[in-house]
């Protein structure tokens, strides 16, 4: 795997075949350039152009992103980026404006340093440790009670088997579409949905990567992990 950088103000990246977060951190480094104004990068699969789209979007910079044969090529631009686009622009290809949704407390961390209320991590199945079952049934007693005692943490961040919270068949499946529904963020890590085989079943919306993760424990004024 090796990178291909063009010199002056745009940047050709090769990003296929790395495991998350490795396509948004080399990404970041070159948006913290500020002498980069376009990044051209090529990634392997929807789930890193959505990784990348909520990079793009905390970081204020305009994305845009479309289909080359097996893989996908993604623009990241700080300005100009539909003149730029045209340019580039492959004849017989269609660029395409991202439109799906994407996490809004994420917005709220593109101000460094701001708080934005609690967010709870779960990292496994359970309520600490002890009796397998005692301790599943113990975790669905929390978060009911946290749902319904009217707190609304701004996120429920999974990671590890804690991702298995959201497979249809899980006892936890409704509550968490409760909180959803009441406008709290569920996200699971990518890497861990794919290292479990949910990725089929995880709507893509709720996948996101270790570096978002990040994003958001270090802007929580308070962190919950069970």
């Amino acid at each position: 795997m090796t990178d291909d950088s063009s010199p002056g103000s745009a940047k050709v990246i090769d990003l296929r075949g790395l495991a998350c977060p490795e396509p948004v951190l080399r990404t970041k480094k070159l948006l913290d350039d500020q002498s980069v104004q376009l990044i051209d990068a090529l990634v392997s699969d929807t789930s890193n152009v959505q990784n990348l789209e909520r990079l793009a979007r905390s970081q204020k910079v305009s994305f845009e992103w479309q289909a080359e044969g097996e893989f996908f090529r993604v623009l990241i631009s700080r300005a100009g980026t539909a003149r730029e686009t045209q340019k580039r622009k492959t004849p017989g290809t269609d660029i395409r404006h991202s439109h799906k949704r994407t996490s809004p407390s994420l917005a709220n961390l593109e101000t460094k340093g701001s708080e934005i209320g609690t967010v709870i991590l779960i990292t496994k199945e359970s309520f600490g440790e002890g009796d397998p079952d005692f301790s599943t049934n113990l975790l669905n007693i929390f978060l009911q009670t946290v749902l319904q005692s009217g707190h609304r943490p701004k996120a429920i961040l999974l990671a590890n088997t804690g991702v298995k919270l959201l497979a249809p068949n899980s006892p936890f499946a409704q509550v968490l579409k409760n909180f959803l529904e009441q406008g709290t963020e569920v996200l699971a890590c990518g890497l861990c949905v794919e290292f479990y085989g949910l990725k089929k079943v995880i709507a893509q919306e709720q996948i996101t990567n270790m570096f978002a993760i990040c994003e958001y424990l270090f802007a929580a004024d308070k962190v919950l992990s069970p």
